[in-house]
């Protein structure tokens, strides 16, 4: 075509009209472009908000458990964890080969763990410092702490439990995240793990947040903590002492627990073997057949409702009763009773006797009187899992066998908790509080129920304590001395799950007591199931509850309330002078502080340090204890804490001295 055809003028208005419209085409990209980059997109701007920002989980720290004095049971401590971006880490064959080799996985078994649709994984959780130092060995972790892309290292919190096994299945655990799932975590769990809040962040080009913007309505809240009712240093004590009764009678398992009859607190709840992971606290959660334990129960009901005395009998059959064409005997088959009265039959714990009284109260009252003290409905601690136990739901057809068996505890199932609830009751005065495993508040309302007359709990004592302290009484080693102690054996027999009969050679042995007459109401609840050898309560539950006792007397220094005998150390030197009684040592200073000076005062006696310490305030125990050294010859009068002495604080003394202590009446 020659150069004359373009400049025709049609070839010009073509040209011309080409020309307007890219012109035009161009122009309007222009806007286009003006207004989507300078004005307004909301599908960019949108894109652009998912480049450059992020919303970030803020989580809390997790509450604490405390024990009743402020010592933690658990606690929280900042820990690393392995997180990556799997979309980022499949782009790089070099960060998914280090990665790999880190995790000591294949690359083919990481990459299916790899979902390209995430953008977020944990690789590992809570690392140690050992495997944060092989990640910098394998080259994912740089001294800087710099790591490849798709990788980083999360800071979180780890649940931490400073006393290890101490209480634990009672404290209970939490998984990887920090939620409870068992134990005290998981009951209070709502109020522990806190109110997390989400926060959005300004990312660089790196994709680290630089900028955060919390926002009024945006407020995270830390976890509240648990002041559990139980003293940490008791709960040692208690699980030492547990644990070395359970060795010692062979049993299978054991508990103790340790309530404050005027409060209902648990100060201390042992159960043995005891590991973290199991998710139940069986003092809750299991039932068994008390046995001789809910005799002073039954007969305690029966006097409340005027149906006997304690002083009148009841006829023992001379140790075979038979009813319904089966015969109930004494444990020991040398007892052989008469007419026997209820005070006897606590003491040498007859059951003949005991079925005799449940049905002379007959069903409806016997059940009825049960669950007036709480049996058959759960205690109101609140724990997930507590049971009701099982009671009959229809006295009218108990029959008389039945009847019979209930009044030595058996053809009943109760829960640990609401035996121990129910002798708080004769303990504080008949007064049925309601348990509890948290600490009590300052002026917080009890929830109580007049259960026992007070001449019903005074008679009821009164009988109870002719089983540590009479002739025939069956828990003699569960004596403490300087403490009389009011208590009942039981030794029941468990059912065969093979046979569903009751077996002849597995029991459960158990002991529940409390001291009379303290300023502290305590009672005390220890069983052993499963014992070999002698499996008596009286041989295996009752020395457990006089050892559980001392470290609860210790720890709370409840004085004693019955003269110690102490036998003299008889020496053939001369003894020293004896200071006349009417000489009182005069102090001019708290009780608290007398006590502290007489504790480090006692440190500091040994042979070569002859100087007579300050015992005023302590314990008779305690003082013999510091004084062994010079051997010494000691004369007591009166109970409770030492309030004078002679010889005096800082006189020279020697071997086999003779010491004069006055106690508290």
């Amino acid at each position: 075509m020659s150069t004359a055809s373009y400049q025709t003028p049609a070839m010009r208005i073509r040209l011309s009209l080409v020309i307007c419209v890219f012109a035009v085409l161009a122009v309007g990209m222009l806007v286009r472009s003006t207004w989507i980059q300078i004005i307004h997109d909301p599908k960019l701007e949108t894109l652009a908000r998912r480049q450059f920002e992020s919303k970030i989980l803020m989580k809390p720290r997790r509450g604490l458990i405390l024990d009743r004095t402020g010592e933690p049971f658990a606690i929280n401590l900042e820990t690393s964890s392995l997180a990556g971006n799997p979309k980022k880490i499949l782009k790089s064959r070099s960060t998914a080969h280090l990665l790999s080799r880190a995790l000591g996985t294949q690359l083919s078994q990481l990459k299916k763990r790899l979902d390209s649709k995430k953008s977020f994984i944990w690789f590992e959780r809570h690392l140690s410092d050992q495997r944060i130092e092989q990640f910098r060995k394998a080259g994912i972790l740089q001294p800087s702490g710099e790591m490849p892309e798709g990788l980083w290292i999360v800071k979180e919190m780890k649940r931490v439990y400073p006393h290890g096994e101490l209480a634990s299945s009672l404290i209970g655990s939490v998984n990887v995240d920090a939620e409870g799932i068992e134990g005290v975590e998981l009951w209070k769990n709502q109020g522990l793990r806190g109110k997390s809040a989400s926060i959005d962040a300004f990312k660089d080009a790196l994709g680290r947040p630089t900028l955060m913007n919390s926002g009024k309505d945006t407020v995270m809240q830390d976890g509240e903590p648990v002041e559990l009712s139980i003293d940490a240093s008791l709960q040692y004590s208690v699980e030492e002492a547990l644990n070395e009764s359970i060795e010692s009678t062979n049993s299978d398992s054991g508990m103790v627990i340790v309530m404050d009859s005027s409060t209902g607190e648990i100060l201390a709840l042992a159960q043995a073997p005891h590991r973290r992971g199991v998710k139940k606290v069986t003092a809750l959660t299991d039932g068994y057949e008390p046995g001789s334990t809910m005799k002073p129960l039954i007969l305690a009901s029966a006097i409340n409702k005027g149906a006997i005395k304690v002083t009148d009998g009841l006829f023992g059959h001379y140790g075979k009763f038979k009813i319904q064409g089966r015969t109930i005997s004494e444990a020991e088959a040398h007892e052989k009773f008469g007419y026997i009265s209820m005070k006897k039959m606590i003491e040498v714990s007859s059951n003949i006797a005991a079925a005799e009284l449940a049905l002379k109260l007959g069903a409806e009252r016997t059940v009825q009187g049960m669950r007036g003290m709480g049996f058959g409905s759960r205690s109101g601690v609140g724990f997930p899992g507590e049971i009701t136990g099982w009671m009959p739901s229809n006295p009218k057809a108990i029959k008389p066998l039945t009847l019979a068996t209930i009044g030595f505890g058996q053809s009943v199932m109760v829960t640990p908790i609401q035996m121990i609830r129910a002798y708080a009751a004769l303990s504080n005065g008949g007064q049925l509080v309601e348990p509890t495993l948290l600490k009590r508040k300052e002026k917080e309302e009890l929830k109580t129920s007049q259960v026992f007359k007070p001449g019903t709990v005074k008679d009821v004592t009164e009988a109870l304590v002719t089983v540590t302290e009479g002739e025939k009484g069956t828990g003699a080693k569960a004596r403490l001395e300087g403490y009389r102690i009011a208590g009942k054996t039981g030794t029941a027999q468990t059912v065969d799950p093979k046979t569903k009969r009751y077996s002849t050679s597995r029991h459960i042995a158990s002991f529940i007591g409390y001291p009379v007459g303290v300023k502290q109401p305590i009672v005390v609840l220890t069983l052993l199931d499963g014992p070999r050898g002698i499996y008596y309560a009286g041989s295996t539950a009752a020395p457990l509850f006089s050892k559980v006792l001392s470290k609860v007397v210790a720890r709370f220094s409840i004085p004693t309330t019955e003269k110690i005998r102490m036998p003299l150390v008889e020496s053939t030197p001369t003894p020293a002078p004896v200071v006349e009684d009417s000489e009182v040592i005069k102090v001019a200073q708290s009780n608290a502080e007398i006590l502290e000076q007489s504790l480090q005062s006692t440190k500091e006696v040994n042979l070569d340090h002859p100087v007579m310490p300050s015992l005023i305030g302590l314990t008779p125990q305690e003082a013999i204890a510091a004084l062994k050294p010079f051997v010494p010859r000691v004369q007591i009068k009166g109970f409770g804490l030492i309030k004078k002495q002679t010889p005096e604080t800082g006189t020279m003394i020697s071997r086999n001295v003779k010491v004069n202590l006055i106690l508290e009446e």
